[in-house]
């Protein structure tokens, strides 16, 4: 009789992924039709036995180090890849890591990933992976993986598997982000994938294309992942080519690139010079008292012939100009004189109360009232993408580099809290105001650009860019952020703070700026307060980025901010 056929032997790809190999095929189809840009979701994909113990080690034998910079937050592992570094007796804590690994990266699965998403060969010599810990406040914002030769990123999900299905409120989800006819991200994303467990979500890396971001934790749970890539083929290994690279990374700018080349600074806007002939609206001789009503108030812009370059003192037409809005501490020339003082000291200076109480206390009431509004602030639940959108705001992007609502500067507003603030608005873009901080700072302004801008509590940022301007500029932001204890310890985000950028690397998320206890180039953070204005002399090569805004602080973090050219 024929000797019956002994059955084939799983091989640890088959058992540590049960079923998943058979729906190659299927999976590819669905992967080319996928939207916004071409990826898979599988769920389930492995072995539930051994992700719950790939689970269990994470929490138990890994070390996780929180890490935040201007574009994340969250709680990292050391890299997995260097399993094999480890003693035998630390390698014997972390068996279903190592089996996950060895999986993940075995010729069965390189070639699954290689022709679901067509990518081509990948390596087998180079593994990249990491264990990811969201807790609540935790994000990564928006980014699309393009960093050296990465060719396909990964992302498995394991939050408790006995605590239910994560609901989306509770953010935490994948965010996928179609693009402008331009080529720029979108401001808000076409799709949210929900951190379920035992999912797999995996996508080619394309520069330029695959734009995505974590949303913050908002819930009580946390968001367990393990983050990884697949690189192309090393040197020697079959499938390089000595211009895969350079094929790679010339389909498209990057987001790191993007976030190199932008300046910080409004997108397409040049310095506007002062017109100093242009007419101001306070009456000569009329009580400042009287002219407090911040719907109706705009800066007298000083007598023609006159230059905000030419001011060391105030005279009387712009302290008339200035007095229904600021302090009137701040216009009293010997405030002013110790202010210079320790601005020429420092190069930075804050000053408190900086407008007038009445005009500080109608503010609040209009701007707490337009957060309860738009429901924005003190939620442990994620923030709607289109909150607090009004004719009267657009929203600044590309998102990539900042997202934040600007108050439109081409037209009256036509409700609150937009009227509230214009009058603000034209009190920094006048030229009275300009001769004040030439006095207070000692230095010589020329054109200035900015507006007033709506960071709101679960969406909004900017990240550290280039400023791509010749010389030094003065920044003058004037933060309106209602209970400002709650902002003072940078928990809730919303500080604003200055890198030296000269000499930063990229961080694997693409991140430019870093923010923690090393040595990191961080010149000066100012936390988010209430009617406070930080002048900051600031060089060409220093960076500034204004933290995400979590769901969890107590509302948005408004603010005017301008830039004024320092003139020779």
């Amino acid at each position: 009789m024929p000797e019956a056929k002994r059955p084939r032997t799983q091989t640890s790809a088959e058992a540590s992924f049960p079923g998943l190999f058979p729906q190659t095929d299927a999976l590819s189809t669905a992967y080319a039709q996928a939207t916004p840009f071409p990826h898979t979701r599988i769920a389930p994909f492995c072995s539930d036995t051994l992700l719950r113990g790939v689970r269990d080690e994470m929490l138990t034998a890994l070390h996780f180090t929180q890490k935040e910079t201007d574009i994340l937050k969250y709680h990292q592992s050391g890299d997995l890849a260097n399993l094999d570094g480890l003693s035998a007796h630390e390698l014997g804590r972390l068996p279903h890591l190592a089996q996950l690994r060895d999986a993940l990266y075995s010729s069965e699965f390189r070639a699954f990933v290689s022709r679901v998403t067509g990518c081509g060969p990948l390596s087998g010599s180079r593994t990249d992976m990491s264990t990811n810990r969201y807790k609540p406040g935790d994000h990564l914002l928006l980014h699309d993986d393009v960093i050296g030769d990465r060719c396909v990123s990964y992302i498995i999900y394991l939050p408790d598997p006995d605590e239910g299905e994560w609901a989306s409120s509770d953010g935490g989800g994948l965010e996928l982000y179609g693009r402008s006819e331009a080529g720029a991200p979108l401001a808000s994303p076409a799709r949210v994938l929900r951190p379920l467990w035992n999912q797999l979500v995996m996508f080619a890396v394309q520069p330029g294309r695959t734009y995505h971001a974590v949303q913050e934790v908002c819930g009580r749970r946390e968001r367990l992942s393990i983050q990884g890539w697949f690189h192309l083929p090393q040197p020697g290994e079959p499938g390089h080519s000595p211009d895969q690279l350079a094929r790679l990374l010339g389909s498209g700018a990057s987001s790191l690139a993007q976030i190199e080349a932008r300046g910080q600074g409004d997108p397409g806007r040049a310095f506007a010079e002062f017109d100093p002939a242009e007419p101001g609206s306070a009456v000569p001789g009329e009580d400042p008292a009287d002219a407090a009503d911040l719907d109706s108030v705009e800066p007298d812009l000083a007598a023609p012939g006159a230059s905000p370059a030419d001011a060391a003192e105030l005279d009387a037409a712009d302290r008339r100009a200035l007095a229904p809005l600021i302090n009137a501490e701040y216009l009293d020339g010997a405030v002013m004189g110790q202010a210079a003082d320790r601005f020429a000291d420092a190069s930075h200076i804050q000053l408190g109360a900086f407008l007038r109480a009445d005009v500080a206390a109608r503010l609040l009431d209009v701007l707490r009232a337009a957060d309860a509004d738009a429901q924005v602030g003190g939620r442990a639940c994620v923030t709607a993408y289109a909150a607090g959108e009004h004719a009267d705001w657009a929203v600044e992007g590309p998102p990539v580099v900042r997202r934040f609502l600007q108050l439109r500067a081409d037209a009256a507003p036509a409700a609150e809290p937009g009227r509230a603030l214009h009058a603000l608005q034209q009190l920094f873009g006048g030229a009275a105001f300009a001769r004040w901080l030439a006095g207070v700072s000692g230095l010589a302004l020329g054109g200035r650009r900015g507006g007033v801008r709506r960071f709101r509590a679960g969406l909004d940022y900017t990240l550290g860019t280039p400023d791509h301007v010749d010389g030094p500029v003065l920044d003058a932001v004037l933060c309106l952020a209602p209970q400002a204890e709650r902002w003072r310890d940078g928990g809730v985000g919303g500080y604003h703070c200055y890198v030296d950028g000269g000499g930063d690397d990229a961080s694997n998320d693409g991140s430019v700026c870093r923010r923690d206890d090393d040595d990191d180039g961080t010149l000066l953070t100012t936390p988010a307060g209430w009617n406070a204005l930080t002048l900051v002399l600031r060089e060409p090569s220093v960076v500034k980025f204004v933290k995400y805004v979590s769901a969890a602080a107590p509302g948005s973090r408004w603010d005017v901010s301008y830039e004024y050219k320092v003139c020779d």
